[in-house]
């Protein structure tokens, strides 16, 4: 499936940054992310500009290991969700942005974020990278958008004045 921009009326270009809860939604077949998953998986692969965080990918890597050991995966479902994971993700479209992990700001400015909404160093960091990133310039239509299954993070995010879809209650963005 190859991805085409609308040929009439006018387009936004937008990156998108997916949360490891979105990562895993995409890869694991598991009933526990089911909802929003089909949504999820049919905008990921109709759209381009999908990026995440080293962070994201060790934290979803550790959710696909958790799945193992608590026997929602059988072996061979972990070891397909891993091949997925690196065919569909880091092998065919899901890029890694990244902001430097000794810059002052960043050990400011995550500690304002867990403090002011309780939320974790990864998803401060997410949170971060979405606004001061590689694409913070982008505004109005082609702002960048957070990509969550995390209602706690994309609470925090909206409130930072970040462009969010929780993919789990909420219509895929236009």
């Amino acid at each position: 499936m190859s991805w085409k921009p609308p040929t009439s009326g006018p387009y936004a270009v937008k990156v998108h940054y997916l949360d490891a809860s979105a990562i895993v939604k995409l890869f694991a077949d598991d009933g526990d992310e089911l909802p929003g998953r089909e949504a999820l998986r049919q905008y990921y692969f109709d759209h381009a500009s999908m990026f995440t965080h080293q962070f994201c990918l060790a934290e979803a890597l550790s959710a696909f290991k958790r799945k193992l050991s608590r026997k929602i995966f059988t072996e061979d479902k972990y070891l397909h969700c891993l091949s997925e994971f690196f065919r569909l993700g880091i092998g065919l479209k899901l890029q890694v942005d990244d902001i430097g992990m000794l810059s002052p700001i960043l050990r400011s400015e995550t500690e304002r974020l867990i403090k002011g909404y309780g939320i974790d160093f990864i998803d401060a960091v997410q949170i971060l990278i979405l606004l001061r990133g590689t694409y913070p310039h982008f505004c109005g239509d082609s702002q960048s958008i957070l990509i969550t299954a995390d209602r706690k993070l994309a609470e925090a995010a909206r409130c930072e004045h970040a462009r969010v879809w929780e993919c789990t209650t909420e219509p895929p963005p236009i």
